[in-house]
């Protein structure tokens, strides 16, 4: 890599090409000896990065504190000694934070669209008065009236959770991409859960369901008589 220091031109070998949450960029490595020499800091050191070759939190953790109380008795003065989960857990934070305030957003969103379709309904029982007064007629009861006006919500709550599951793939990846680069200062993948779809498709129907029950109960109070008068 060509590299001007000082107004003097040089090329730099690059060893190596490491990135880390919680530092901008990424970082270049040349060759020791040569880093020593330029910076004039022979048989010194910063900085050193360990792979354990257990990588869950406790097993570094356990690592860290070791080579704490390790460097510090060989006289070293150590300023931090920290796991790589621990600098991943504090920068996940922030992006925890806003995943809560996405999915609190998302729970009034689901809320209010259950008001609309609380109110589509009423529309709809409204403007169905007669089509409800014919069932009367050849001997429905209210529980069948009832089924059919929460079937007909379910049915626009499904409807609703596939269109959302087809704009749900263009938005999170644009979402985990910005959010990622101004976390992580990297592209980080995304995962979509099974899981996750079950929860949201759950929460609809129950959403669906309790916003259909008062147009329905309302449906089934109807008599053949309020029917017939109905203009």
């Amino acid at each position: 890599m060509p590299l001007k220091i000082n107004g003097r031109k040089e090329q730099w070998q690059v060893v190596g090409i490491f990135q880390f949450v919680g530092q901008e960029g990424i970082l270049a490595y040349a060759p020791l000896e040569y880093i020593s020499q330029v910076n004039d800091l022979a048989n010194q050191a910063v900085l050193f990065r360990i792979e354990t070759t257990q990588h869950d939190r406790a097993s570094q953790d356990k690592m860290a504190e070791t080579l704490d109380h390790y460097f510090r008795a060989k006289g070293f003065d150590v300023l931090q000694s920290q796991a790589g989960l621990a600098s991943l857990d504090t920068a996940s934070q922030s992006l925890d934070t806003l995943v809560t305030f996405l999915l609190i957003m998302a729970l009034l969103t689901a809320t209010v669209g259950s008001m609309g379709l609380a109110g589509t309904m009423g529309m709809n029982v409204l403007e169905r008065t007669r089509e409800i007064g014919i069932m009367r007629a050849i001997g429905a009861v209210d529980s069948i009236i009832m089924q059919t006006v929460i079937a007909e919500g379910m049915v626009i709550g499904l409807i609703s959770f596939g269109l959302a599951i087809i704009l749900s793939f263009p938005f999170t990846y644009l979402l985990s991409y910005i959010v990622s680069l101004a976390v992580f200062q990297t592209p980080i993948q995304t995962v979509f859960t099974f899981t996750g779809y079950l929860i949201w498709l759950a929460l609809i129907l129950v959403l669906s369901v309790v916003a259909s029950i008062l147009p329905a109960r309302s449906a089934a109070r109807l008599t053949i008589r309020e029917v017939l008068a109905y203009e």
